[in-house]
């Protein structure tokens, strides 16, 4: 059976009602599962390209960066909508393992065990302009994996010695009614094999990470191949596919989108996970070569100069390549093929409503329950 989310943004600037309004929403319409709060510090928008000009959300808010703490907002969320399973992301770098285990122990306990977390090993946005080390991402995730596991699987104090991080007789409680779910989320050999060693699954971003159903469904055989290796059950290992998008049914206003420099900039920086890739699939590199967003975006250090030249060089092409895009029923037929590969966790994530009529949201809530409604429908046909 499919499992559908969506991912929420939570932003200080609007009432905290609305957030509950729209989850509740989504609870009540059948067909969507779990909604998904992003542990961020910092956005994915320059402040040169958030304007009025870009987008009308700019009249309203003086920054897209004002986002609310996840893991405070998740019971919130819980309260409004208690149906909706609870997905959470942060990374390995910004919060000591002890802390988010017990963190992930509580909302599984608020949430009867509805209450996942999906782990990167930590973005340069999120942890060089606030003094955290930019060099120990993987490190500090294989440490946190290690002693996630540990923790869920002993009844008593744990000893561990990391690389990072050494525990003596270390005991959060033997509490565990209900327990939480680590995914990795991210790629890469070596957060593969820390994920098939230590987690319960992975969470793969589409078309920015695996380009093509045919390559989705060599990664996951791959996937389910190395955790049986490792004496694990390969069908107890969650694959969850986050789908970038641009949901909207008039092509008129997908056409618009694509001479947004707000849309093409981040259709450039986070379309593909590395700008080279979008050499391998012949077309021109909108940032210079070995760059990526999670290892080189700082978008409060990042001159007006550069910002122009990336905008000048995404092209519509670009933007097309880099979201699954059209109307609710179109972005579903685009994405089963994905989802015959072996998925059966998916999150639909649509940046249009950034740069769209504010009036048009709960039009945006809408469609994106319709999409979740399609792909349940296409799925279980």
């Amino acid at each position: 059976m499919l499992e559908t989310c969506v991912g929420i943004w939570t932003d200080r600037h609007f009432p905290a009602s609305i957030i509950a309004d729209q989850c509740r929403a989504l609870q009540d319409s059948g067909h969507v599962d779990g909604v998904l709060v992003p542990d961020q510090l910092a956005g994915f928008a320059p402040q040169q390209l958030w304007t009025p000009e870009n987008t009308p959300l700019a009249g309203l808010i003086g920054d897209p960066d004002s986002a609310m703490d996840a893991f405070m907002v998740a019971p919130y969320i819980h309260a409004a909508a208690p149906n909706l399973n609870l997905h959470l992301t942060s990374d390995s770098v910004r919060r000591g393992p002890a802390e988010i285990v017990q963190s992930m122990l509580t909302l599984a306990h608020l949430t009867e065990g509805r209450a996942n977390f999906q782990i990167g090993g930590g973005e340069l946005k999120q942890t060089a302009p606030f003094g955290h080390p930019t060099n120990q991402g993987m490190s500090r995730m294989k440490d946190l994996f290690q002693i996630y596991r540990q923790i869920l699987d002993n009844d008593g104090p744990i000893d561990f010695d990391g690389k990072r991080w050494k525990f003596k007789r270390a005991y959060l409680g033997g509490a565990k009614q209900h327990r939480p779910t680590l995914w990795a989320l991210g790629g890469g050999p070596q957060l593969l094999d820390y994920a098939t060693s230590w987690a319960d699954g992975i969470a793969i971003a589409v078309p920015n990470a695996l380009t093509s159903p045919e390559e989705t469904a060599d990664s996951i055989q791959l996937i389910r191949h190395q955790v049986e290796q490792k004496g694990r059950d390969p069908e107890q290992f969650r694959i969850a596919l986050w789908v970038s998008v641009l949901l909207h049914p008039d092509q008129s206003k997908l056409q618009a989108a694509f001479d947004n420099p707000l849309i093409k900039w981040v259709s450039s920086a986070v379309g593909r996970v590395d700008t080279d890739m979008w050499a391998k699939e012949e077309r021109s590199l909108p940032f210079p070569p070995g760059w990526s967003y999670f290892r080189d975006m700082l978008p409060y250090d990042t001159d007006s100069e550069f910002i122009d030249q990336i905008v000048t060089a995404t092209t519509p092409d670009h933007v097309r390549a880099a979201w699954l895009l059209g109307s609710p029923d179109d972005v579903a037929k685009q994405v089963q093929p994905y989802l015959d590969a072996g998925i059966d966790w998916v999150m639909p994530f649509d940046y249009l409503p950034v740069v769209g009529d504010p009036a048009d949201a709960a039009l945006a809530v809408g469609w994106m329950i319709e999409l979740c409604a399609a792909m349940k429908r296409n799925n279980n046909a």
